[in-house]
Order: structure tokens, then sequence, then C-alpha cells
């Protein structure tokens, strides 16, 4: 059961959703983790998906099924079946628990299913996250899920329920990702870690102010390991700033 109660939890189908998913592919040798493309859900339902320039160079990638052609755009009236297979069905009878674990409204669409879990399958090499969004006043609000507890944690997995602060602290000696940061809890016992897809908006909103790092919603341990703490990032960024924009994220067409 969750340590957090219903009556906890603020109106579900109120938290942010996202347009854009960043695609990331994570090599099964080195375990990087690369950025190598962008799925959109355009407002009137079809679905695109775009390879980004930097995926030529990254090591041992090989296009998706369905998608052969680094310099292509793929558009669809449904979801692309390589992500659609991510989406649980709601003829599961574990499908509401399941959304229970993602803190998810039951009307939940497949899409925010899949932004929330990161689209993630056990012993895959892709996962998805959304695009931070960045409001007229610079504030970004951010809800992410703190990744290898399961490495982590070793011990029993400390309490935390919705609300308490988390510490983000630089991790210089991580082997697979020198740029890697730390989550703690706020006696600054180890957690996890940030998703690396999110290391380069967080530093941008760390040389614009404090950021703020709390729980949002905590699953006990019949949960898969990556879902058991999601966690909200607050804070503003630079001025003329946008997340997964510019250098370094242009698709091919741009």
């Amino acid at each position: 059961m969750s340590l957090e109660t219903l009556a906890d939890v603020p109106e579900r189908s109120a938290l942010p959703s996202a347009r854009r998913l960043v695609v990331a592919w994570q090599h099964p040798e080195t375990r990087l983790i690369s950025a190598i493309g962008m799925l959109e859900c355009e407002p009137e339902g079809r679905f695109r998906f775009r390879y980004l320039r930097r995926a030529a160079g990254v090591q041992d990638f090989r296009p998706f099924l369905g998608f052969p052609r680094l310099d292509q755009t793929y558009e669809a009236e449904r979801l692309f079946p390589l992500f659609a297979t991510r989406v649980m069905s709601p003829r599961r009878p574990d499908f509401r628990a399941y959304l229970d674990q993602l803190h998810l409204s039951p009307d939940a669409t497949p899409w925010e299913q899949m932004a929330r879990s990161e689209g993630r399958r056990t012993g895959d090499t892709i996962q998805v996250l959304p695009v931070p969004d960045v409001g007229p006043d610079l504030r970004s609000d951010t809800l992410l899920l703190v990744h290898g507890i399961r490495h982590v944690v070793t011990g029993a997995m400390p309490v935390l329920v919705r609300g308490d602060e988390l510490g983000v602290v630089p991790d210089r000696t991580n082997r697979f990702n020198p740029a890697a940061q730390s989550v703690t809890t706020a006696g600054g016992q180890p957690l996890g870690y940030v998703p690396d897809m999110l290391l380069e908006h967080l530093g941008a909103m760390q040389s614009a102010g404090p950021v703020r790092l709390a729980v949002e919603h905590v699953n006990g341990p019949e949960a898969p390991p990556h879902l058991r703490v999601l966690a909200r990032l607050t804070g503003t960024v630079p001025p003329g700033y946008r997340p997964m924009a510019g250098p370094g994220w242009e698709t091919f067409d741009e």
C-alpha cells in the first residue's frame, strides 16, 4: 500500500502534462543514457517522432524498429507501436493500482501514463521524459521519478511522506556519469539520482537561483523500483532559456 493516503493527494488530473517527450536510449554495456529523439503529441491528437541530429553520433545506437531513417519525420494518427506497448491496458485487473502508483487520475490518457512512467519496460534500453515547462514568469515546475533507488538504497527504504524536502548534491565519483546529481533525504541519506536527461535543466535552474526538490508521492515495495519516489522540482530559469532546445537539441529538419 502507498505510504500516502488518498486524502493526502491533490487533484491528480491537475498535475502538469507535457506535449513533448524526449526519447532516450541507454547503452546496454556502458549504461550511458543519450537523448536521441523527440516524440510529440499535437493538440489535435496526431503524433510525431523525429530523431535528434546528435543520434547519429551516439556510440552503437541503431535506428528503432519502425523508424529506419534518422533524417525522416514520422507522423501518425495513433501512438506508434514502439511507444504504445509501453502503456498498460485498462483491461488489466491491476490497472487502477498502477495509475495510483503513477499518481494519476483514473481518466489519465495513455500519453499521460507513458510520460509519467517514463515508458520503461524491464530489460529495455528506451525511456521517455517530458520536456519541462517554463512559465512566463520563468518559473519551472517539474515532476520527476528518482532514478537508481534499487542500486543506492541497500537497507531499509527511508520513511518519506509528501512534502518532505530532498537534497541534490553532485556525485563526482559516479563511474557512469561524472555529471550525476545525487538525491538525498533531508538528513543526507542517499536515495537515488536526478534523471540524466534533466541534468541540463537542473543546471539552468541552479544558475538562476535556489531550487527546491520535494517528495510528491511515495509507493510501497510492491511498486517497481523506478516508481518508488515521485518528486517535484521547482525554481526559476535564466531569461531566454528554453528546456531541451537550441544547440545539441536540433532535429534533422531544423
